[in-house]
């Protein structure tokens, strides 16, 4: 397994966490911020956003079912 540096990313799991939520879109969670202009944060490698969304379920950030 390939050791990503996470920094970028750890606030939306940790100190900003109750800032986003994750979006589930068939198979796939889009890591959205909250409000009211939200935003998804595309990340462009698929292992680094699997990463980051498994980061982000195990906190507990709130899932969004958009299907």
């Amino acid at each position: 397994m390939r050791e990503w540096d996470l920094s970028e990313y750890a606030a939306m799991w940790t100190t900003e966490r109750d800032q986003w939520e994750l979006h589930r879109v068939g198979d796939a969670y889009l890591p959205t911020t909250k409000g009211d202009r939200p935003m998804v944060q595309l990340i462009c490698d698929d292992a680094l956003a699997d990463e980051v969304t498994m980061r982000m379920l195990r906190a507990g950030v709130t899932v969004v079912d958009d299907s």
